[in-house]
């Protein structure tokens, strides 16, 4: 039997094309991974005026942390006009493209008031360092970008 090819068979091929094209998109809908930027976005969203103060203290000293990469390690190095012994606070390392690659470290310094982070466990790609620390009780907190 052959098949004559009219407008009704071209209507119903396009159709049948264009239904498991819908279908295929529906099913790859669901299984891309969709990260927020945070969990718990509200709650954070109310503290953001804390996390100007703390900006602001950190324009006010007018030294930054300053990153210098080595090898496999990235140093961060602190303010020389605070002391390494008072500093206490957390590094995140955000990955913005997968949360599950998100780190958190404490606040370790040297002598010369630099943290050193092992970059060799980190994938290719974009990182913010959102540095929080707090220095004979007054609140800082810096975001640096980096590429690795």
């Amino acid at each position: 039997m052959k098949i004559k090819f009219n407008w009704g068979t071209g209507i119903f091929i396009f159709l049948i094309i264009f239904f498991i094209s819908i279908f295929w998109f529906v099913i790859f809908s669901f299984t891309v991974r969709q990260d927020l930027v945070e969990d718990d976005y509200y709650p954070k969203e109310l503290e953001y005026e804390q996390q100007i103060q703390k900006q602001e203290n950190l324009n006010q000293l007018n030294e930054e942390i300053v990153v210098r990469k080595e090898g496999e390690f990235m140093y961060l190095k602190f303010p020389t006009i605070q002391n390494e012994d008072e500093i206490k606070g957390q590094i995140l390392v955000y990955r913005p493209s997968d949360s599950r690659l998100d780190q958190t470290h404490f606040i370790k310094l040297d002598s010369l008031n630099e943290h050193p982070l092992n970059t060799s466990k980190f994938l290719s790609g974009k990182y913010i360092l959102k540095i929080g620390w707090t220095y004979q009780e007054k609140a800082f907190y810096q975001e640096i970008t980096i590429f690795i």
